[in-house]
């Protein structure tokens, strides 16, 4: 199904479908194309150019009939996942219709996503679901089979690395930068350089803990995980234990995200085997959402310490 076709179906609302999950590479793409499509079918006219105040407060994100859930962290939560759904119950206030986006569904939890089953067989004649995700290999097969998934269309990250490149950035820092921010607009050289920091410290106390067994370094490490880390540097560490864990089961280095890093993820890939880190790295993204009594502090050592002695 194309996106051209797709945008003839908001002419005829009672045509859309009522789960609909938006897949491309740019996160600011698909984040443009689900309010657009939120703009049409919560439109009180025909307004193919989105000008009239309804359609101008639904791109601007605050019309009462659209409900927008977000990631918090490295997780989209239960508790918000049920506030659509409750939200989605109710009769609209100003349109014919309600819609909910619901942004990088890849990161629903196991509990959230599971919560959303129901809703998403049946949404009912006034609800539409918008789910946008560049990963939807990584949804749960029960969520996706209840969407309708198109695929959204956008400048290719070689495209992007080669804008980065002619806009001055060395081509190691357009490739780094294309792995921690392919939506960059621009390339924040110090940005990257604290990235690389934090991947190389991450990445040193892996394999000091895996490898030569030094407890303390992962100790440390879910320390910093816990208390300071930012939801980007988490992603990154769940992503080097997805990289170990593809090293470890053999597959080529051409698929690993950190492409800079192989040499060590391939020593911890070894040491602990793709089985456990593939568990840790599901578990390391369902972090607690506070830092309050060192929850996510003991969550991430719970998560490397599981690594270490799960042999």
């Amino acid at each position: 199904m194309s996106v051209s076709l797709l945008d003839r179906l908001t002419s005829r609302p009672d045509q859309f479908p009522g789960v609909l999950l938006l897949h491309g590479a740019s996160e600011r793409s698909l984040e443009e194309k689900s309010l657009a499509l939120a703009a049409d079918l919560l439109c009180a006219g025909d307004d193919p150019e989105r000008r009239c105040e309804s359609c101008r407060r639904v791109l601007h994100g605050f019309h009462p009939d659209l409900l927008s859930v977000d990631p918090e962290g490295v997780q989209i939560r239960v508790d918000r996942v049920r506030e659509a759904i409750a939200f989605g119950a109710g009769r609209p206030y100003e349109s014919a219709r309600r819609v909910v986006r619901l942004s990088r569904a890849e990161l629903l939890g196991v509990e959230a996503a599971n919560a959303l089953l129901k809703t998403l067989e049946e949404p009912g004649s006034r609800l539409h679901w918008i789910l946008t995700t560049r990963r939807p290999e990584s949804l749960l097969p029960t969520v996706r089979s209840r969407c309708l998934a198109v695929r959204v269309a956008s400048e290719s990250l070689a495209d992007r690395i080669r804008s980065w490149r002619e806009s001055g950035l060395s081509e190691t820092d357009a490739a780094d930068l294309a792995v921690f921010d392919p939506d960059a607009e621009t390339g924040d050289v110090e940005r990257l350089e604290g990235a690389r920091r934090f991947r190389s410290d991450a990445v040193e106390a892996l394999r000091a803990g895996v490898v030569d067994g030094k407890i303390a370094a992962l100790v440390l490490l879910a320390e910093t995980l816990g208390r300071g880390a930012e939801a980007g540097e988490i992603r990154v560490f769940c992503e080097l234990l997805g990289d170990a864990a593809l090293l470890a089961a053999g597959v080529s280095t051409d698929l690993v995200r950190h492409q800079a890093v192989t040499g060590p993820l391939s020593e911890i890939g070894r040491a602990a085997g793709a089985r456990a880190l593939a568990r840790a790295a599901t578990l390391a993204a369902d972090s607690p959402s506070d830092s309050r009594r060192g929850n996510r502090r003991l969550h991430f050592e719970k998560v490397l310490l599981d690594i270490k002695f799960a042999r």
